[in-house]
């Protein structure tokens, strides 16, 4: 019986790898898709005007020093990744050039024209957009450093209090906090793939997520120790 029960934690270990990697595939692929999708369908001027309206949106949410700070950390990576890499120079300005060449390639080439210089063009706007999230996720989590550490304190103790006392749902209620943090990581992830059609609220994504961990992480803490 001890060694059946342990093929059987086995094979539900295995099951349970299986699928988080089918989880993990879809995810990619889906991110993939989202971000492909950008840069061939969306309309350069169209991307740009909302990455625009996203940028002054952050303005109102984190305030004038934050967004100062961050507008200049979002110029900066994207001058290294596009700019100063040379990738700009040497891959989208050439392909992205007109030609009068009269070769049957070349003027196959300049037909796709239209469609290159979208691409070309979205690739620095999505680019852009992806840095400009991420450093707000950053400003965000600077801000909320306080809240985070007083969870943390509450978490801390919550869990010594607990330890004298009695009750046997902890086990689940630790799963189900687990999964309300992978479901914030998910959203977060997912966040930096899509286009922000609602800019105002889109500038509030990372705070809220990040208010939701601190608390989830808190509560995991506290009830850590009916799990041990």
């Amino acid at each position: 019986m001890i060694y059946e029960n342990d093929n059987e934690d086995l094979y539900k270990d295995k099951s349970g790898e299986q699928n988080r990697k089918k989880e993990y595939s879809k995810l990619f692929i889906f991110i993939l898709f989202a971000l492909a999708a950008q840069v061939l369908a969306l309309n350069p001027t169209s991307f740009n005007r909302m990455l625009e309206n996203e940028v002054k949106a952050s303005y109102k949410a984190i305030g004038e020093k934050n967004w100062l700070n961050l507008t200049d950390a979002s110029y900066r990576h994207y001058n290294t990744i596009i700019v100063r890499s040379g990738f700009k120079q040497y891959f989208l300005d050439k392909v992205n050039r007109d030609t009068d060449d009269k070769n049957p390639l070349a003027r196959l080439t300049a037909k796709l024209l239209p469609l290159v210089k979208r691409v070309t063009n979205n690739i620095q706007t999505l680019t852009y957009q992806i840095l400009h999230r991420a450093n707000l996720l950053m400003i965000w989590l600077y801000i909320l450093v306080p809240f985070a550490l007083a969870q943390l304190v509450i978490g801390v103790y919550s869990w010594r209090i607990r330890a004298y006392t009695f009750g046997n749902k902890t086990k689940t209620r630790m799963l189900v906090i687990k999964k309300l943090i992978k479901g914030i990581l998910v959203g977060v992830i997912v966040y930096f793939a899509l286009p922000n059609f609602y800019p105002t609220a889109g500038a509030y994504i990372p705070f809220i997520a990040l208010l939701f961990a601190s608390f989830l992480t808190s509560r995991y803490i506290a009830t850590l120790q009916k799990h041990i």
